[in-house]
């Protein structure tokens, strides 16, 4: 009984450790802060064509939110020592094109570019050893071999094995981002940028904002350069 509770047990640690996943973005920083930045007041100049979409409003909410926390503080636009942008991204990025069963798998760029990539192992279905790779029926001694009437013995393009010739299936990217810039509001200068970005399936954006927000400001301010970052989601 013990042991049963015992495997039980890690059974369910398996478990509630297999709904854990991982969200992904990819962080661009320019840094051109002053060591001690005193005064942190700022207005946020809105996207003149993004202004008015929900996606970009909930980004808005969420920047404020993040900002404040950072010690940030908003005020009317004349007192406003900083001007901070936001800019929301979204673009069809490369298509996985895939079968299942054969061996086809390569990625199609936007700008056309196929790259292959490794699929699925199908050398025992197209050994090019094996002229009838495994059992298909009963073996007597007048076949000795085990007769598969679909095999081809062309290394590529046996499109007349029901496997081989599964449908493809095309799955579109898309590249979601955010670009925060901070400026002088003076002189116009850029004192601060970042870009978060991730590859997702899904083309709407609005589900990231809040993910790529933390993203790009979790280690505000950030070093000049690239990093990437790994936020752990519990379905």
């Amino acid at each position: 009984m013990k042991k049963f509770t015992a495997g039980l047990l890690l059974l369910s640690a398996f478990l509630l450790t297999g709904c854990a996943s991982t969200f992904t973005s990819h962080i661009k920083t320019v840094n051109q802060l002053p060591e001690a930045l005193q005064d942190k007041s700022y207005t946020l100049t809105e996207h003149p064509e993004q202004a008015k979409e929900p996606e970009y409003l909930h980004a808005t909410e969420d920047i404020k939110a993040r900002l404040q926390e950072l010690g940030f503080s908003e005020v009317a636009s004349e007192k406003a020592t900083l001007k901070i942008s936001l800019q929301l991204i979204s673009i069809p990025g490369n298509v996985h094109v895939s079968s299942l069963y054969g061996p086809v798998s390569y990625i199609v760029t936007p700008s056309g570019m196929v790259i292959p990539m490794g699929g699925f192992n199908t050398r025992l279905l197209y050994s090019g050893f094996l002229r009838y790779p495994y059992p298909m029926g009963v073996r007597s001694v007048f076949y000795p071999r085990y007769i598969r009437p679909f095999y081809s013995p062309f290394a590529f393009g046996r499109l007349n094995d029901p496997f081989y010739g599964s449908q493809l299936e095309a799955r579109q990217y898309f590249d979601h981002g955010i670009e925060v810039r901070i400026n002088d509001a003076k002189t116009g200068k850029l004192l601060y940028a970042v870009t978060a970005k991730t590859n997702q399936a899904d083309e709407n954006i609005d589900p990231y904002i809040a993910l790529l927000v933390e993203s790009a400001l979790r280690e505000f301010p950030n070093k000049t350069g690239e990093s990437k970052v790994e936020i752990e989601l519990e379905k």
